[in-house]
């Protein structure tokens, strides 16, 4: 099986002490040899083609808060375009609750992965989502006294998961906050959370629950002949971790990466979509009769 991922990581190792996985080099997603190899991956026609994307960052660029965000409209155009390709499935993998993700992509048949898996197709046992949403109101509580003296930094309870967004914040204020997160994760623990670091965001989430467990559980669905998957931050570095050696990466924006490819923003994830759109629709095989 062939798969090919597309990831990032923003807030790698600088000021704030983060540091994921090795770095090294990358290359334009659109350079002729990285080119090549997804040309290669998209036209595997005896099985299914997996698409997947994170949607803050990726699909939509970042905002200053989770209710300004919004996919541009050619991208949602060229998504209700991919859906409608023969053997492809188009799925969004966020850290999103389910409500924005039907709010943000209203594209029909495109699949939704939130929370990390814990909504959508992927969603545990309605006793674990029981105990997960106690646990998140526990934890969100903890949460707001210890981001309470940094103005410009918020909580947002997601329901079955907390995030703590400090975008607002200097380096060095960022910094400081996320010290006093990372001393009150054994508290986190003793919830049965975990971290989960994305841009300028830190989403406190079951244990076990990341994108890699949500594209490992996705393959062993679709069982596609090859999977493609773009994200911006370090909450998708675990669908990195989920794919082969051999796999292409990708990274969407600056920064640190473990990737191997990158694009500059979401802007050329739509014109990532809108090439795959047009390379398939030349596979006579793939054609809709």
């Amino acid at each position: 099986m062939t798969s090919i991922g597309f990831t990032c990581c923003r807030t790698g190792a600088g000021a704030d002490g983060d540091t994921f996985g090795a770095m090294k080099a990358t290359q334009s997603l659109f350079s002729r040899a990285a080119w090549a190899a997804v040309q290669k991956a998209t036209r595997v026609s005896k099985r299914r083609l997996l698409l997947a994307f994170d949607l803050d960052g990726t699909l939509a660029p970042i905002a200053s808060r989770p209710a300004r965000a919004r996919v541009p409209h050619a991208t949602l155009a060229w998504l209700a375009k991919a859906v409608q390709l023969p053997d492809v499935r188009v799925v969004v993998v966020s850290a999103r609750p389910l409500l924005d993700l039907r709010r943000l992509v209203p594209v029909a048949d495109v699949e939704r992965i939130a929370q990390y898996g814990l909504e959508g197709p992927l969603a545990p046992s309605a006793a674990k989502r029981r105990r997960f949403r106690r646990a998140a109101r526990l934890i969100g509580q903890r949460l707001h006294q210890v981001a309470a003296p940094f103005r410009g930094a918020f909580v947002e309870q997601k329901g079955l998961s907390v995030a703590v967004h400090h975008r607002a914040l200097s380096p060095r204020r960022r910094a400081a906050l996320r010290a006093r997160l990372r001393a009150v994760e054994p508290e986190m623990r003793e919830h049965g959370f975990e971290t989960q670091l994305g841009d300028r965001v830190n989403d406190f989430v079951p244990v076990g629950y990341d994108k890699g467990r949500a594209i490992r559980a996705l393959r062993a669905r679709v069982r596609p002949g090859a999977t493609i998957f773009f994200g911006d931050s370090a909450g998708d570095e675990p669908a990195f971790a989920a794919l082969a050696p051999a796999d292409v990466s990708v990274c969407v924006g600056s920064g640190p990466t473990a990737a191997r490819y990158r694009v500059r923003g979401p802007r050329d994830v739509a014109r990532f979509l809108s090439s795959l759109v047009a390379e398939r629709m030349q596979q006579p095989s793939l054609r809709r009769r």
